[in-house]
């Protein structure tokens, strides 16, 4: 928990650095805050992800429960992950043996950057 407050005392100084917010609410959630983590990409980020139904719990605006970061399904345990690009935040279920594999959220960004670069062409 140390890291996070370190990281939100930053914050509190540098409100507007999205990669500083992003880095903060990883820690919170790490430190297993994850509704505070939730809260503090809401103050600044677009939650960019659809409505969705079961299997897991939909993670929509509406619908997510920033609480609630582990689900299951079928046997298979799953955690909330998230990546955030251009002020926008993207939440997506991933199984719990694969959280946190190197490439994973660097992945989704880029494929945020690809989406949101052909809506703007559209």
């Amino acid at each position: 928990m140390s890291d996070a407050k370190a990281l939100l005392s930053d914050l509190e100084r540098s409100p507007d650095d999205d990669a500083l917010r992003t880095r903060a609410a990883r820690a919170l959630d790490d430190a297993g805050e994850p509704g505070r983590a939730v809260a503090l990409l809401g103050e600044r980020f677009v939650n960019l992800t659809a409505h969705e139904g079961p299997p897991l719990p939909c993670l929509c605006k509406r619908c997510l429960k920033p609480d609630s970061n582990v689900a299951a399904s079928d046997g298979v345990e799953f955690r909330r992950d998230f990546a955030t690009r251009d002020g926008r935040v993207l939440y997506f279920w991933v199984p719990t043996e694969l959280f946190g594999a190197r490439g994973l959220r660097e992945s989704v960004v880029k494929r945020m950057k690809v989406s949101t670069s052909r809506r703007s062409l559209g």
